[in-house]
């Protein structure tokens, strides 16, 4: 009789396992993948702690006395081209376009509210937040904020006469773009603490050029499991982008 019990017992407590498991089966691996991204990301990444920055400039002829009445040229599929006054606020890059959109598009699956993005400039009044900055700290002053900051050991640009590259601060390799008959852009993804506030990151995605920017932008937005994988929380790498194409990056360094 007790060996019926224990059996019954048995068969009762595998009946609830199943029942549980089925009934929760389809939260778990949501729930996994959301912890990767807080991971990887930092704690803000799925609420509205989390930013991705862009450089924000202003067209230089709005700066004379009499600016041109027409500064843009829009250019037609059939060969038309049409000048016009264009914006009289900040303008921005396609490439930093493009470098959003691979962000957003990796992020919101996992968010319930929308990824915010804002221009340098109004991203610099809140850095208590996760703050992914698109382009170099020549246009984009959050990137130059990160840059400098003292737990950057892995990367920065620099300039030797008119030659820009990104340097490597720990063995002191160049990455010069724009070399050779098949000429090649570079961009740099940066990942450390910000030390201000913790459980919050600094990412920048910024390139020697436009493709470098906008490729290493792709390869964050794509391959952020595989660096979560591999780095415990910091890193720099450079990757090499094909001019034209995004999706070319390769990691290159380390």
């Amino acid at each position: 009789m007790f060996e019926i019990w224990i059996a019954l017992l048995i068969n009762l407590f595998a009946g609830i396992l199943i029942f549980l498991l089925g009934l929760f089966w389809p939260v778990i691996p949501k729930s996994y993948r959301k912890y990767l991204v807080r991971r990887f990301w930092g704690k803000g990444a799925l609420g509205q702690d989390f930013v991705i920055t862009y450089g924000a400039f202003l067209d230089s002829r709005l700066t004379q006395n009499n600016p041109p009445p027409f500064r843009y040229v829009k250019s037609y599929h059939d060969g038309r081209t049409i000048q016009f006054a264009g914006p009289w606020g900040n303008v921005v890059a396609d490439a930093e376009v493009r470098s959003i959109s691979y962000l957003i598009n990796a992020l919101s699956a996992y968010k319930e509210s929308a990824v915010t993005v804002e221009n340098d400039t109004t991203a610099f009044e809140n850095l208590d937040r996760t703050i992914v900055a698109l382009g170099s700290g020549s246009s984009n002053q959050i990137t130059d904020i990160i840059l400098r900051e003292p737990n950057n050991g892995f990367l920065e640009f620099r300039q030797e006469g008119n030659t820009s590259f990104i340097f490597d601060k720990r063995g002191g390799a160049k990455f010069i773009g724009f070399q050779g008959t098949v000429k090649k852009d570079y961009g740099m993804i940066l990942k450390i603490p910000n030390l201000r506030f913790p459980d919050r990151f600094f990412f920048v995605c910024a390139g020697l050029g436009e493709w470098g920017t906008s490729g290493a932008s792709w390869y964050l937005a794509t391959k952020w499991r595989d660096l979560l994988s591999e780095f415990k929380e910091a890193f720099g790498i450079v990757v090499e982008v094909d001019l034209g194409s995004d999706q070319s990056a390769r990691r290159v360094f380390p």
